[in-house]
Order: structure tokens, then sequence, then C-alpha cells
């Protein structure tokens, strides 16, 4: 499949741009097609969740060596599905267990991710994986209006070479070079906005944060008065929306967006239609419960690699149903390696450290990453061209009552992940 992606990819925009008409029900065929009718009829009832779970933890128990092995040391073999509470009875699993025993297990499509903790993990997703994914996330961006025939500016971290912008007509998108800075393709970018009805923008919330404020610093207002005028939507992917990117793009921009929850093990995909940090599973897609506020998932549709009741590693504040199945999750603290260590040995999350507070520094700054240099020691990563110093700027960070020591370092580019997102926390 990727290979016939990148040969695609390839096709000069004059006939690729016809073969983004072709509907996606012709692509990846009838699974698509009955997840896409499923979602038409709303969210999946309790007999589903039942049905499809049972189904997986039976397979797995008769045929994958490592389930077998696991459930007979906790005593699972005999147990049957028959309701929600009996699901609570099967082991819960965790990235460290699968990846000593990634050799018991074998598919046509190996993944490989390093996830926000940056430890690789490998994988394998059936064949109809993509399938499903991308019913249901057709089905998130039809809440802004979207059809497959619209066209996106897509800003993620493919890697261009030396273009600047390119097109792919898979997703109908213009896929802008997130490592080049803005200045260097900003006369084809305009030419591409004037002649081209883009009213999306796709990508890592980072991403897209950076490129704005780089149109931003260029101070043409006929350019932004252009760009505001035709882009009127966000898709925010793969990286949790800190407050201050999202409150930019929708204030200064005035861009409306939808963020969604999902991990590349494909066992939970979740969208936040209204921008609140509420975000609504699909259980038509994987099995999302919540067991002391960590996010557990189970992929009851891959049979290739099943995983059941997956820990995520997210830390989450769930709202359930009467029958105990989960309505919808915040996120708590993100990825839960998500932490600095102070000088009594505590985790501090950092989304508490850097975003409960009020810094005055965010009104000076573009980008905020952290690093950690020792037990009790962290380093302030600051991203501005405004001339603020190093020493300025730590009178603006508030580390009150936190028994954390502190520098500050300036730079003109915030650090970014081979992948091209922006991580809070720097390794």
């Amino acid at each position: 499949m990727k290979a016939i992606k990148t040969i695609v990819e390839k096709i000069p925009y004059s006939i690729s741009r016809y073969l983004a008409l072709v509907p996606f029900s012709y692509r990846l065929g009838k699974e698509y097609d009955a997840f896409c009718k499923l979602l038409e009829t709303g969210p999946v009832e309790e007999q589903y969740i039942i049905k499809n779970f049972s189904a997986i933890f039976e397979f797995s128990k008769a045929k994958l060596p490592f389930y077998q092995s696991l459930y007979k040391s906790k005593g699972v073999m005999d147990l049957k599905i028959h309701s929600i509470q009996d699901i609570q009875n099967v082991p819960i699993i965790t990235k460290d267990i699968i990846r000593d025993h990634l050799e018991e297990f074998s598919g046509s499509m190996k993944q490989n991710t390093g996830g926000t903790s940056g430890a690789p993990f490998a994988f394998y997703v059936d064949k109809n994986a993509f399938a499903r994914e991308w019913a249901h996330m057709h089905k998130i961006w039809s809440f802004k209006k979207y059809s497959y025939r619209d066209f996106k500016l897509t800003l993620r971290g493919k890697n261009l070479g030396n273009n600047s912008i390119v097109y792919n007509p898979v997703h109908n998108e213009f896929i802008v070079n997130t490592y080049q800075p803005v200045s260097l393709y900003l006369d084809q970018l305009v030419e591409l906005v004037s002649y081209k009805n883009i009213k999306y923008l796709h990508g890592y919330p980072s991403a897209i944060y950076n490129f704005l404020k780089e149109i931003d610093a260029t101070n043409n207002q006929q350019l932004i008065n252009l760009l505001k005028k035709k882009f009127k939507y966000c898709f925010l992917g793969s990286e949790f929306p800190v407050p201050y990117m999202a409150k930019y793009i929708k204030e200064q921009w005035g861009l409306d967006y939808i963020s969604w929850y999902g991990h590349s093990e494909m066992c939970i995909l979740a969208y936040d239609r209204e921008s609140t940090n509420n975000y609504t599973p699909f259980h038509s897609y994987g099995y999302a419960e919540v067991v002391d506020n960590r996010l557990i998932g189970t992929s009851y549709h891959n049979l290739d690699m099943p995983l059941i009741r997956y820990d995520t590693g997210d830390l989450v504040e769930p709202v359930f149903q009467d029958n105990g199945v989960l309505s919808s999750f915040s996120v708590k603290e993100g990825r839960s390696g998500d932490f600095v260590e102070d000088l009594n040995g505590k985790n501090i999350p950092l989304t508490a450290l850097v975003f409960g507070r009020h810094h005055e520094i965010f009104e000076r700054v573009d980008c905020i990453q952290v690093r950690q240099l020792s037990p009790g020691k962290i380093e302030f990563l600051l991203t501005t061209n405004s001339g603020l110093t190093a020493e300025k700027a730590k009178e603006l960070i508030d580390m009150s009552n936190v028994d954390i020591e502190f520098s500050v370092t300036i730079s003109n580019a915030p650090i970014l992940t081979a992948s091209g997102k922006m991580p809070l926390k720097i390794s």
C-alpha cells in the first residue's frame, strides 16, 4: 500500500487531480462502506461492544500463544463475555509487555511508532485497518462540512526534499514542507491560495501554529487578509492542541477547528467536536475504557495482532453512561511521561506546571518547551524573535511554591521531532 501511495504522489497534478475524485468506497472497498453506513446510524449499542469484544477475546484464547499464556496465568481462560462488567475481569496489557512478545505475532502490515515518549514500538495491523480508519476520520471531518473533493493544506512532518509544496491526490491535499521557512515559498503559497478554494488546514497543531505565526511575522496585511478569507477550518491531529496554540488559531485567525484523539496502534479514536477537551470515543472503532484515570483500548477488529485492554499511557478524566460504558473523556495530563521531577523526587505534570499557572511569558514568546536537566532542575526553551533576554524571560515565569530550579534558553526556532512534531517535553 505504501508503494502504491508513493507512486501516486509522484504523478503530475494535471493528471493526479482527477484521481482525487475517485470515491473512497472504490479505493478502500466494502469495509469502508460498511463502517460509513454503521456511523450513519449513530453510536453503537452496548450489545455491539459485548459481541465484538467477546469475539476477539475468544479468538485470542484459541489462536494466539501470547494470550493463551497470559489468560491461563490470570485464570480467565474459561471467562465468557456476556456484559460490560465481564470485560473488567480481562487483564490489562502494556506496551512493554507486547514489545517483549512481538515475535509471537505476524501479519502483512507491520507498523512502527515512536509515540510521545520516544520509545520505539512495532506492531501489526490487519488489511482492513485503513478502511475503518478513514471511514471514521471522514465522519469526524464531516462535522466541519468536509467532503473528500475539498482541498486541504496539510502541515505534518513529511520529508519533501527540496520541494516546498506538493500535491497528494490520495487525500486531495497540498502538503507543505514544514522544515522550510514560509519566506522561502511565500509567492508559491499566495498563488496556490489565490487560485484554489482551500478552506481546510490539516496537521499537527504545533505545525499549523508555527506556520500561521510565520505568516503573521511578515506583516503583509494583504496576504493575511487573503488567507483569513480563504481558510475556514482546522483539522488538528496527532498532538493535543495545547491552550495557547488553540487560542491563537481561534482568536487571531478566526479559525474554527476540530481535534481528535487517536494513536498508531488503532485501538481508540475519539473526537472533540466543540473544542472543549471533551472527547467522544467511537466504540465502533475500538472499545475505550478508563481504569484509574488511565485510558484503555481494545482493537477488536485486528485479528493479526489484537490489542485487548491495552494501556495507552494517557491520563484522562472520564464520563460514563449508566451502563458503565465510557461516553467521553478529557485529557488530564497528556502522556503519562510528560512530567518533570522536583528536588524531592515528586513528578510534576507539565500541563499543570506550564498551562495551569499564569505565566506572563505567554504574552512574549511564540513557543514554550521544557527539558529536564537533572532531578529538580529544568530548562525552559523559549522561541521568540522579539529581542527578549533570558534574564527578563525568567522574571516572567511563575515557579513559586515549586521545588524546581530553572534556567531559560532563548532560540529563534522550536525543537521538532524527526516527524515534524513540536513536543512540550524535550528529551
